[in-house]
């Protein structure tokens, strides 16, 4: 469903610099699953100057769509920044929802991941839209989930000739990263009484000795993304009474590269529980819970408007070793990611360089400049 009203009532970002408008940002609290204030914010700043939607995602929150199309013979250019971050961890030392600069550091819960990104973003939107480009800006929600906000948007059929994404990428030009997929291991063993154990088959030893076994996957290495790897990202079993347990389940991460598909992935982690000559049955599959396709490795080509960029911005490419909204966006359009220099993010005392956010702006407009509206 979409929407055309703003509830926010704030400055315009024609009157904040890229830096007053990221403290603007860091200020209203956008924590997964909670990011209705950041969306009324960031509609206010672009609503003057685009058809403005909002994109429902059910249960998660609503993505930001603003498009301005003004000459057909230019290519149209996607930019976008995601709303949400991640909660607040133990250990920061400052208030996370009050930016405080120390010289060239900007510190808030987001700073660098990535509303610093999104500042950037909505101001090259509007500078692109002043130049006469076809622009599009998209600000999605729930990419520290499962990216449901960058599927939407997908399922509406959006057209691109490149995708631009301001996550931060220490000022280089990402070209491509590993994909990700999430796999149950449910292991059913025996229950017996606790005090004679070997009468059973014990669900939570068993599925530590799959656990302990992990290195020995078969993980493929490319020559640019580099190698998979695989994570445990939780374990779960036990019994309420003194029985052995019959029931234990583990998820894993598996970051894969190109060369590595869902069904090698799970038959991977299959012929390895096989070879573990286990009494407990082992069910082996693609998370359950996971309610958006998962995300493909991808390799952006440098040719087209991509080399164009390259030009104009000549910074170092790199590749990256997780996954984001941009995995899904590089099914649409060649797919871009650069942004600023930062550290601690998922962390305490999130940070973002003023001077890196600065010049990462001018790189965006000199791309800008190359075109001839």
């Amino acid at each position: 469903m979409h929407e055309n009203n703003c509830l926010y009532v704030g400055c315009n970002v024609g009157q904040m610099t890229t830096i007053d408008l990221l403290k603007e940002l860091i200020s209203i609290p956008s924590i997964l699953g909670d990011t209705e204030k950041i969306e009324n914010f960031v509609a206010s700043q672009i609503s003057d100057i685009a058809d403005l939607e909002f994109i429902h995602v059910p249960g998660k929150g609503r993505c930001v769509l603003a498009t301005v199309e003004q000459d057909p013979n230019l290519p149209t250019i996607f930019i976008n920044g995601h709303l949400d971050t991640v909660e607040v961890c133990n250990g920061w030392t400052y208030d996370p929802f009050k930016p405080r600069v120390d010289g060239d550091r900007l510190y808030g819960l987001g700073s660098a991941d990535m509303k610093a990104g999104v500042a950037v973003s909505i101001e090259v939107f509007r500078k692109a839209a002043e130049r006469g480009l076809n622009v599009i800006f998209a600000g999605t929600i729930d990419e520290e989930g499962d990216s449901a906000g960058a599927f939407a948007l997908k399922d509406l059929g959006i057209k691109a000739d490149i995708c631009l994404i301001t996550e931060p990428s220490n000022e280089k030009v990402m070209l491509g990263c590993r994909g990700r997929y999430v796999v149950d291991v449910d292991v059913r063993g025996k229950s017996a009484h606790g005090a004679v154990p070997e009468k059973g088959v014990n669900a939570i030893t068993e599925a530590g000795r799959l656990l302990a076994r992990l290195d020995e996957l078969p993980l493929k290495e490319h020559d640019i993304l580099g190698r998979g790897s695989v994570c445990p990202l939780g374990i779960a079993g036990g019994t309420r009474t003194l029985s052995v347990p019959e029931e234990c389940r583990i998820v894993l991460d598996r970051h894969v590269v190109p060369g590595e598909t869902k069904e090698t992935v799970v038959e991977d982690i299959r012929n390895l529980a096989s070879s573990l000559k286990s009494q407990a049955v082992f069910s082996i599959g693609l998370n359950k819970e996971r309610q958006t396709p998962f995300l493909e490795p991808y390799i952006t080509s440098k040719n087209g408007l991509v080399k164009q960029f390259m030009e104009a911005v000549r910074e170092d490419i790199t590749y990256g070793k997780s996954v984001g909204d941009y995995n899904v966006f590089s099914t649409i359009a060649p797919t871009i990611v650069h942004g600023p220099i930062g550290d601690n993010w998922h962390s305490p005392d999130e940070w973002v360089s003023i001077s890196s956010v600065e010049r990462v702006m001018e790189n965006y407009i000199r791309f800008l400049d190359t075109f001839k509206a």
